[in-house]
C-alpha cells in the first residue's frame, strides 16, 4: 500500500521555457507534498503541546482548541495522502 502511495510522478510539459525556470518548476512540483506534510507535522506538534499544557494547567477552553487544531492537521495529512491515491489511480488509469 505504501509503494502505490509513493509512486506518484508528475511530468508537466515545459517546452519552450528558459533551462533554469524549467529547474524551479520541476523542484517545485517535487517537493509540493513534503512542505504541506511538514505544515500539517508542525500542527499536530503544536497542537500536542496545546494538549500537555491544558492537561497542566486544567484549562478546558485550551483542551477544546488543541484537540480540535489536532483533528483539522490530521485530516489535512489524510486529505494530501487521499490525493496522491487519486493521482496515482488516475494516472494508472491513462498509462
Amino acid at each position: 500500500m505504501s509503494s502505490i502511495l509513493l509512486d506518484i510522478s508528475v511530468k508537466p510539459d515545459f517546452d519552450g521555457l528558459p533551462p533554469n525556470v524549467v529547474a524551479g518548476l520541476v523542484h517545485l512540483t517535487n517537493n509540493a507534498a513534503a512542505v504541506l506534510t511538514l505544515v500539517s507535522s508542525l500542527g499536530i506538534a503544536v497542537s500536542l503541546i496545546g494538549l500537555l499544557f491544558a492537561h497542566f494547567t486544567h484549562s478546558h477552553q485550551l483542551h477544546e482548541r488543541s484537540r480540535s487544531g489536532l483533528v483539522v492537521s490530521i485530516l489535512a495529512v489524510a486529505l494530501l495522502y487521499l490525493g496522491v491515491a487519486a493521482a496515482n489511480y488516475a494516472a494508472g488509469l491513462f498509462r
